[in-house]
């Protein structure tokens, strides 16, 4: 795998643990002590990390990612970058289906990890949001 294939390998698989709510093969790509700060909260650990993600379960219907541009750069073993992000959340409002879009900047850091690479901590930065009702 070339040093470009695995920033993007593990945002895809990140994408694809979120929206098919396989939270705990989480703990494939992200570090025992992997951190993650958003827009109003924080969690240390992959244990409060994976618990915070039934979050999404709690509140969505469904979710989907589409992840977009990636830049960054290894230093050794480590790799610093960004990961774009369109994320839509469904919902449902006083009866009516809802559409919940934020794009999303991931702030990376991946480690190696014995034979593997996994994030020790992926910040997000909520660039924007948009709220609508679906149209039939």
């Amino acid at each position: 795998m070339s040093d470009t294939d695995i920033p993007r390998q593990l945002a895809l698989q990140y994408a694809r643990c979120a929206d098919d709510r396989d939270f705990a093969a989480m703990r494939d790509i992200v570090t025992p002590d992997f951190s993650q700060r958003g827009p109003h909260w924080h969690c240390e650990g992959a244990d409060a990390f994976i618990a915070q993600l039934k979050f999404l379960e709690d509140n969505f219907s469904a979710t989907l990612h589409m992840v977009g541009n990636q830049l960054g750069s290894w230093s050794g073993q480590r790799y610093l970058g960004e990961t774009y992000c369109i994320a839509t959340h469904m919902y449902e409002r006083d009866g009516v289906g809802r559409k919940l879009e934020m794009g999303i900047r991931y702030r990376d850091d991946i480690v190696a990890c014995g034979d593997s690479f996994r994030y020790a901590s992926r910040d997000l930065v909520v660039v924007w949001t948009s709220d609508q009702p679906l149209v039939s």
